[in-house]
This record gives C-alpha cells, sequence and structure tokens, in this order.
C-alpha cells in the first residue's frame, strides 16, 4: 500500500506553494489512468502581473486561472456534480485560450495549452459518464452556502469588506467576490474565473434524509420534515413560516434562516462547516462555526433583519452574532462552554 493522499487542506496548501514557487513548475499526474495536466508558472506569473493596459492579456490569465482550478478539483472530484463542474471548466479554458489574439505576446503558448486541455476534458468527461455517486462532494461551494464552506474551499480571501448595518460581508478573491448575508452567500461574481463555485448543489449523501440545516432548502426540509401542519407567506419580504406542531422553520427566499423547536420534534442539526478550534471551550473572538462544534445544535434560532443580528438559544441562554461573528452572549442557564481570553 502506497502513502495516503495528504488532507483537503493540505492538498490546497500544496497547491498554493507550487502556484506561487518562482522555480516550480505544476504538473499534476495521474499516473494509474495516464493522465497529465501540465500548467507553466511562468504563464501564471505573467497572467498575475500584467500591466492594467494589457486589457488583450485578459482571456489567457482568466483561461490559466480555470485551469488551475480545473487541475486542483480533478485531484479531489468523486461526484457527478464535481466532475461535470471538471468538464465546464476545462472547456471554458479551452475557449479563452482560443480567445488570446496573435499579437499577445503569450499567443503560441495559447495555442500550445488548447490540445493539452481537450486531453483533460476527454478524461473528465469519461469519469463524469463513469461516475454513479450523485452526491454533491466536498469540493465545490454554491449560493446558500455558509462563510466557512467558502473559505475552506476557496482559501482565505484576497480582501473582505463588511458591512454590519446591512448585514453583508463581501470576500473578495482578486477581482471576482462572493457577498454574504448573516454568513450565506446570497450571490457572486466570478470575474476572474477562479470562482470554484456550482450554479446549485444538491445535499450531501447520507444528510437528505436524516435531518436538515440552516441553509437547506423548503424541498430538503420536506423531504426530511414531512408536510407542515401550517404554511404561513410574507410575500412583502420573502419569508415563509413551515408549522410543525407548535415548532417553526423560518425560510427567506427558499432557504432556511431560523426555527423555533418548541416541542422537540424538529429533525435539525447545525454542523461546523470547515476547520475549527480544537479548544473545549470558545470566546468572543470565535467564528459561528465554533460555536456549533462546541455547543451543538442551538434550541433556537433567530434572524432579525432589522438589526441585522442572529441569536443562538441553548435553551434560555443566548449568543448573538452579526454576519456571522459574535457580539454578545447571556449564559441564563449557565450551559454555555464560553471563556473570556
Amino acid at each position: 500500500m502506497g502513502q495516503m493522499p495528504p488532507s483537503l487542506p493540505s492538498r490546497r496548501r500544496m497547491l498554493a506553494r507550487r502556484l506561487i514557487s518562482p522555480v516550480l513548475g505544476i504538473a499534476l499526474i495521474g499516473a494509474s489512468v495516464g493522465f497529465a495536466i501540465v500548467v507553466a508558472t511562468q504563464d501564471i506569473r505573467f497572467a498575475s502581473s500584467q500591466s492594467p493596459t494589457e486589457a488583450q492579456a485578459e482571456p489567457f490569465r482568466w483561461a490559466v486561472n480555470r485551469a488551475v482550478s480545473a487541475a486542483d478539483l480533478t485531484q479531489q472530484a468523486d461526484s457527478v456534480e464535481e466532475w461535470k463542474m471538471v468538464a465546464k471548466w476545462w472547456q471554458e479554458a479551452i475557449d479563452l485560450m482560443r480567445q488570446v489574439p496573435a499579437s499577445y505576446t503569450r499567443y503560441d503558448i495559447a495555442q500550445s495549452r488548447i490540445p493539452q486541455y481537450e486531453r483533460n476534458l476527454q478524461y473528465a468527461q469519461r469519469k463524469l459518464e463513469e461516475s454513479t455517486r450523485t452526491a454533491a462532494g466536498d469540493h465545490l461551494w454554491s449560493v446558500g452556502s455558509r462563510r466557512a464552506e467558502v473559505i475552506e474551499i476557496q482559501g482565505k480571501p484576497s480582501s473582505t469588506d463588511r458591512y454590519d448595518s446591512m448585514c453583508k460581508e463581501v470576500l473578495r478573491y482578486g477581482k471576482s467576490a462572493v457577498e454574504l448575508r448573516n454568513g450565506f452567500v446570497i450571490s457572486y461574481e466570478d470575474f476572474d474565473r477562479n470562482l470554484r463555485v456550482a450554479p446549485q448543489l444538491a445535499k450531501k449523501s447520507g444528510n437528505s434524509t436524516s435531518y436538515w440545516g440552516l441553509g437547506s432548502t423548503k424541498d430538503e426540509v420536506f423531504a426530511v420534515q414531512g408536510t407542515p401542519s401550517r404554511v404561513v407567506t410574507y410575500e412583502y419580504s420573502q419569508k415563509e413560516l413551515l408549522y410543525y406542531g407548535n415548532s417553526t422553520i423560518e425560510l427567506t427566499e427558499n432557504r432556511v434562516t431560523g426555527y423555533r423547536n418548541l416541542t422537540n420534534n424538529l429533525r435539525v442539526q447545525t454542523l461546523p462547516a470547515g476547520q475549527t478550534s480544537n479548544k473545549p471551550y470558545w470566546t468572543m473572538n470565535s467564528m459561528r462555526d465554533d460555536v456549533f462544534r462546541i455547543q451543538g445544535t442551538p434550541t433556537h434560532v433567530e434572524l432579525n433583519d432589522t438589526a441585522c443580528t442572529e441569536t443562538l438559544s441553548y435553551d434560555n441562554s443566548t449568543i448573538e452574532l452579526k454576519n456571522g461573528f459574535i457580539t454578545g452572549y447571556d449564559n441564563f442557564d449557565n450551559n454555555l462552554r464560553v471563556r473570556l481570553e
């Protein structure tokens, strides 16, 4: 038996080092299938340092960015959805390389990349045909994904902008941007073709019939929870309230944003997404997912759009957040594992 492959975060760090190294080329080789992906580091370095006046370089830069994402996901893909995106990204990289003008200094390199990318596309298409799994996998995010999921998959943003009065945060990856509202992705702009995003992701295998969580769609709730005893729609605010006896589930734009599990009959779980600390307690500087890991699933979750706050209740104790960041708490039942540092 060979060595176990590196973990997902480790693979990302390895890829990042390959991208910034001035010496190493990027050669991702799947020897077992006789498949090679080659992207020249000098191409990436040139594309990232181009002058703003060199608009003709944009197709080349976008193609390289898209190829890097496709190459990375090729090494990790294990689901139908992921292989679809790999094939889509290789096709986009091919189309962009074909748009590189003959006057561009890297035109010959662009032309040499096209047949390589076409072989990679054919490989991805074969894997898609062979794949029988329908799960979304762990290497893509979409609208509705949590902040921690985006950063786990996409890496650390180049910059962030927070607008707490608007419940909004923007994560920037170069010229691409991911907009979040109360910690959930609501839109994105993939300008640099470097976002590892899928238009829509199905619930991961094994989860869809056992529980739902914050960010789940109405259909996913129905699949787990069954038909509500009552439904109230608030069209002016794009909100909907599903009743299951005395317990309620609140949806905003068709996704769960809150609930009240008054009679303990809701099959809800709030699992952490991405990496969290390993501490047995949380602090005021902790992230939302650390709270979920340490405290478990809240009894109630309430989203207040007017105040741009989210309140997590654990029985009578509460934790208040803005855009996924802790701003206060009330340990009324003395059951919060919190420590001030």
